[in-house]
């Protein structure tokens, strides 16, 4: 179902959704995109953009409509995938101990997901869910209490290169409301049987082959001003055959391992798991917490670390995103977000990195 509406109408559609959800909305917050539950859709950073490039990140005045910014600097994936939580309880009660399970009860509405952290969740469904042998239910709860609002991109910032990792501008599925905004009407449409019922309640008009036009052009001309790429042709082989290569003891050189890629990916989803104790009450809680491959403590075993080097490290991690993610589940773990280029201190770009490996293959 597709409907063209005014600004009066995109409050509408966001009215009705907060009927059921906690919106969770980019707002702009001391100087920074992040996320957070908003009441009212003009409390969207609507008319600001970020500046991004290497090491550096600032937001202005832009004055290009209401989704005029990029996407967040945390990803939505916190909100599924929590940096911490406590998943499972246990008492002593009448000399007995008592199990309790925790699940995620909270219904969201993200509202405004870009096409990069849309396709991150997508692929964080495979991982937790659709291709795991054993799904995780912690997870699977929240995603069924999750209505999604995805916006068509035409703002990337500099270190974006999205289009070239396979990802559309106006993505095709994943979401149960798309809003596309073209001059000082937005387009929206249904992907769900839920997008659909809330469409239905809203006055609108039929979209016109003028309107598809505008749309193509737009996009064309957002795909224009993405500069960075990935040239994923045969990457994960030529990464395989680049293992031993010692270009990569002069990446660790500069590696801070510092964890920040890791911990702004959409789709990095290591944990550990930590147990509270409390002995005076009781009471003992199991809660599952971000972890790194970048951490010296992550691939100890027996007391070995068998990745001691930060070059091993960035190794395993660029690997994961490029060669073994694709024979885990038949495709890349990078969206081209560029928020690990963006917020590095060390200011590796590692667009520019699989690049010098290409230029170095024999």
């Amino acid at each position: 179902m597709e409907v063209k509406v005014t600004y009066d109408g995109l409050r509408h559609i966001f009215e009705l959704i907060k009927e059921k959800y906690t919106v969770i909305s980019p707002v702009l917050k001391e100087g920074v995109i992040q996320l957070d539950s908003i009441e009212a859709l003009e409390q969207l950073p609507s008319g600001y953009t970020q500046i991004e490039e290497k090491n550096f990140y600032s937001v202005k005045r832009s004055g290009e409509g209401i989704f005029s910014y990029q996407r967040p600097v945390l990803p939505f994936k916190r909100f599924i995938n929590p940096p911490e939580f406590t998943f499972l309880v246990a008492k002593e009660e009448n000399g007995e101990i008592k199990f309790e399970q925790k699940l995620p009860e909270k219904k969201l509405a993200f509202f405004d997901i870009k096409p990069c952290d849309l396709k991150a969740i997508c692929i964080l469904d495979d991982v937790f869910l659709n291709k795991n042998n054993h799904p995780d239910i912690y997870y699977k709860k929240a995603r069924e209490n999750i209505f999604i609002v995805a916006v068509t991109c035409f703002h990337p910032s500099d270190v974006c290169f999205c289009t070239s990792m396979g990802l559309s501008l106006k993505p095709e599925k994943g979401f149960d409301i798309l809003i596309t905004e073209i001059e000082d009407y937005f387009i929206v449409e249904s992907g769900t049987k839920n997008g659909e019922e809330i469409l239905k309640k809203i006055e609108g008009e039929e979209l016109t082959e003028k309107d598809r036009e505008k749309i193509k052009d737009r996009i064309k001309e957002t795909e224009e001003k993405i500069k960075r790429a990935v040239n994923t042709d045969n990457l994960a082989k030529l990464l395989y055959s680049k293992i031993e290569d010692p270009y990569w003891k002069e990446i660790g050189e500069r590696c801070l391992a510092c964890t920040s890629c890791t911990q702004l990916c959409p789709t990095c989803f290591c944990f550990d798991i930590v147990e509270k104790n409390d002995p005076v009450n009781k009471i003992s809680e199991r809660i599952r917490v971000y972890d790194s491959c970048f951490s010296p403590t992550f691939a100890t075993v027996h007391k070995f670390n068998i990745r001691q080097s930060i070059a091993s490290r960035y190794r395993q991690w660029l690997m994961h995103k490029f060669a073994y993610w694709t024979d885990q589940f038949g495709e890349f773990g990078c969206v081209g977000c560029g928020r690990c280029i963006t917020w590095c201190p060390a200011s590796i770009d590692l667009t520019e990195e699989i690049s010098r490996f290409r230029e170095n293959d024999c």
